[in-house]
């Protein structure tokens, strides 16, 4: 029984590995985000005004926001795919933005562009 036990072990880890790898190719960006499948949602919408407006504040850039194309959300966090202009040329952007809806918190966690 004793020498069963590291092959039973071996075989659950290669499992895993499978399992998480198939769930890796799927599309999400990591395992646990969901793809939100209707980003012209109004609620969706405001936290991608709200991270362009928040970038600008911390940065003094003066983005518009145009749209949002892709979305995934992972609990309390958005990660979001928008598209802005610097006033002469749109540009892609990857933003995470953290949200508490009940205690009416928004953070901006990253926004970077994103080719």
């Amino acid at each position: 029984m004793r020498t069963q036990l590291p092959s039973i072990l071996l075989l659950l880890a290669v499992l895993s590995a499978v399992a998480f790898q198939s769930h890796a190719t799927k599309g999400y960006p990591t395992p646990g985000w969901n793809r939100i499948k209707k980003v012209e949602d109004y609620h969706v919408q405001s936290i991608a005004r709200f991270a362009v407006a928040e970038h600008n504040r911390q940065t003094g850039d003066k983005l518009e926001y145009v749209r949002i194309y892709r979305g995934y959300v992972d609990g309390q966090y958005y990660r979001l795919f928008i598209q802005a202009t610097d006033q002469v040329k749109a540009r892609k952007y990857e933003a995470v933005v953290f949200e508490k809806l009940w205690d009416k918190v928004r953070e901006l966690v990253y926004f970077r562009s994103s080719s």
